[in-house]
């Protein structure tokens, strides 16, 4: 547990909305739930099916591409050992597979520009090429003439969710927006992509309406730990409680939580139904000062975004011939950008 004390409260509430985010592909053999589309508090009938309907159609999605992944992610807890940002823009093909193993799809992408800092310093991610394949994770820095091999720890699959929008076959079940009285859903004007029009809709997490609904925040808290909490650092055993524990009392933290907002926006293709743009939006603000004048306010911003296209078109993604076997690249290992000892895993949620 961090020395901040109070602070594995903060992790435990903001692993499970991180986890919950990303774009609606399914993972191996988990077919994605489409519990997204229950409809928000006053929601018009019609808005929700269609987005029923297209969580349904994104549940048998075999293969995508998002060409303009966007990714940013701050922490600023007051401790510089801590701190971190990273910042990455891109894009990658997405092919799924008949595993669970990994992230349960093959993925090739490409970082057109990234960086990652933290107490260790800075680490330049713009250039890189990377493909998943399994639990197999390949690298090149120099447009492919040398590609390094990792093995994909949990650690390492946790951070690529993350970092790409993909749950994997554990996130495939979870869920932010599984309650009516927990969200609202507000209607945009309809927007153009690539000669198609697009209904948008925006879900916005009712902090409030979550923390009095125990029940649903109890399950968002199970999902969470079973998605992967136990690899960022939270558990019923660091928590001190159950699930059920901690949903009864999360209430009392809502004074501290002022300025917190979660919400995700999505583009529905109003001829086809399938989703072409996702937008999740996270700020997470906890000030604990009153109950302990030591703490420093936290404050956290997660933010991704992309377009999705090219739903179901052919795709091959295979392994990069001769690659060398190695560690502490992009994937794991020490000093790996998603490894347990001076990565992402250990600036967000690590330390003593």
């Amino acid at each position: 547990m961090k020395k901040w004390g109070l602070i594995v409260m903060l992790v435990a509430m903001l692993a499970a909305p991180m986890l919950a985010c990303g774009f609606p592909l399914p993972a191996g053999t988990e077919m994605m739930t489409v519990s997204k589309a229950v409809c928000g508090k006053d929601e018009a009938p019609d808005t929700c099916q269609e987005r029923q309907d297209a969580y349904q159609l994104m549940s048998k999605v075999q293969s995508a591409i998002v060409p303009d992944l966007a990714m940013n992610l701050v922490l600023d807890s007051g401790d510089p050992t801590q701190d971190m940002s990273i910042t990455v823009m891109g894009s990658y093909e997405f092919m799924l597979v008949e595993s669970s193993e990994g992230l349960g799809a093959s993925v090739h992408g490409v970082l057109e520009q990234g960086q990652l800092v933290n107490s260790e310093g800075t680490q330049d991610l713009s250039g890189t090429e990377f493909i998943i394949i399994g639990s197999k994770g390949y690298t090149t820095r120099d447009g492919g003439v040398t590609w390094v091999e990792e093995d994909l720890t949990e650690d390492s699959i946790s951070g690529l969710g993350m970092f790409l929008g993909l749950g994997g076959t554990a996130g495939s079940g979870f869920d932010l927006y599984t309650d009516p009285e927990t969200f609202t859903v507000t209607v945009g004007a309809d927007e153009e992509y690539d000669g198609k029009t697009m209904h948008v809709h925006t879900l916005a997490l009712d902090l409030m309406g979550l923390f009095s609904a125990t029940e649903a925040l109890s399950g968002l808290m199970d999902s969470g730990l079973d998605a992967g909490g136990d690899s960022l650092g939270v558990s019923e055993e660091s928590l001190g409680m159950s699930s059920e524990e901690f949903a009864m009392m999360a209430g009392m933290l809502l004074p501290f939580l002022n300025g917190t907002e979660i919400s995700t926006t999505l583009h529905i293709g109003a001829d086809d139904g399938y989703i072409y743009y996702v937008s999740d939006d996270i700020t997470f603000m906890m000030d604990l000062s009153v109950m302990d004048p030591e703490q420093a306010p936290v404050t956290m911003v997660y933010q991704l975004s992309g377009h999705v296209t090219g739903h179901n078109q052919p795709l091959e993604i295979t392994a990069p011939e001769g690659a060398t076997t190695g560690e502490g690249g992009l994937f794991g290992g020490e000093g790996g950008l998603f490894g347990s000892e001076t990565g992402i895993g250990d600036s967000l949620f690590g330390g003593e």
